[in-house]
């Protein structure tokens, strides 16, 4: 009697996926780049379709729409529609465009802390080696690549032309209903992608000397969510509160914080605060969860590294001797 074993070949190898997108490594998530590849190691390897991405930012940095503008070209090399909900100034002007990077030379990856210090590598070590976002570029994208996609403009402005009776805040949240019920639902048979960007949300959609301004953030988030799941989409909104509310209705959150460092290659530092937790029962865990962002000299573009060193436990590490030797017994000197 002969046993065979046959492999067991996944029916999604066949599925045509929608253009700038990948399956997980359990083939369980779609994911989609958030124009920033050591940021995509942090949270697993991408952004899921359907989450929704929470950043909290720093009032006195840029940091976070760096990386909203990032996550917009993105959508545009990949020919994903984009949807801009801002009140401040439109996040799709001067856009930056997609670079290539030469090698690093290795004298100017190496760590001047110590010598057992040299071999500390960043988060991805190709995100160094690959494309990215010049973000102080002075080109235009290519027209080609913008007239291949629909971009829906629900700022301001576009909220007094359409004049409408209902809060700017119902507006958005009806806009957005339609669009991810309609064009953009999951089981539409031409696939298209839609990435949504909301500047400023507090700010943008709500009066902060309304009573009941927590509330209606708090619904915003709720409904926005709901209608994410079923929809092939992508959001991150960038907000200037927090609360343990928000994080719950979210499924990643950052925290950006300006460095104060005068001596220092950072420009900010992240906190991971919350990491997807969709179709498993096991998410993804990074190692670390301090995170410093630096802005790479020469070419502008964003990099998310690995930031605390551990300490040295080895048994070759160099140690004081008398504090080798642990005892009980009283001392006459105290060495504070």
């Amino acid at each position: 009697m002969s046993i065979t074993f046959k492999k067991n070949v996944s029916s999604t190898s066949n599925i045509r996926l929608p253009s700038g997108t990948r399956l997980n490594s359990n083939g369980t998530l779609l994911l989609t780049s958030s124009g920033i590849s050591s940021l995509d190691t942090l949270i697993g390897g991408g952004l899921p379709i359907g989450s929704l991405l929470l950043i909290y930012e720093d009032k006195n940095s840029n940091l976070s729409d760096s990386i909203l503008r990032c996550y917009l070209s993105e959508g545009i090399y990949n020919k994903h529609d984009l949807c801009i909900a801002a009140l401040r100034n439109d996040p799709t002007e001067n856009l930056p465009t997609k670079e290539e990077n030469l090698p690093l030379e290795q004298e100017n990856e190496k760590m001047k802390i110590a010598w057992r210090y040299e071999n500390l590598s960043t988060i991805d070590s190709s995100s160094t080696s690959t494309i990215h976002y010049d973000l102080q570029s002075t080109k235009s994208l290519p027209i080609e690549l913008i007239e291949q996609i629909k971009i829906h403009k629900l700022t301001w402005n576009e909220y007094i032309q359409s004049k409408s009776t209902i809060p700017y805040r119902h507006y958005l949240l009806k806009t957005l209903h339609t669009l991810l019920t309609t064009t953009y639902a999951s089981q539409q048979t031409e696939k298209r992608i839609l990435r949504i960007g909301i500047q400023s949300l507090s700010l943008s959609l709500f009066d902060d000397k309304n009573e009941n301004h927590f509330d209606e953030l708090v619904s915003f988030l709720y409904h926005l969510r709901i209608l994410l799941r079923t929809s092939l989409a992508t959001c991150i909104i960038t907000l200037n509160e927090k609360s343990k509310i928000f994080e719950t209705l979210t499924d990643i959150v950052l925290e950006l914080k300006l460095s104060n460092l005068i001596t220092n290659d950072y420009v900010g530092f992240c906190q991971l605060i919350k990491l997807p937790r969709l179709n498993t029962i096991q998410p993804f865990i990074p190692d670390i969860s301090d995170i410093g962002i630096k802005l790479l000299k020469h070419r502008k573009n964003i990099l998310f590294e690995k930031y605390s060193i551990p300490p040295d436990l080895s048994e070759d590490a160099s140690r004081d001797e008398k504090n080798k030797t642990l005892t009980c017994l009283p001392s006459k000197e105290f060495d504070f």
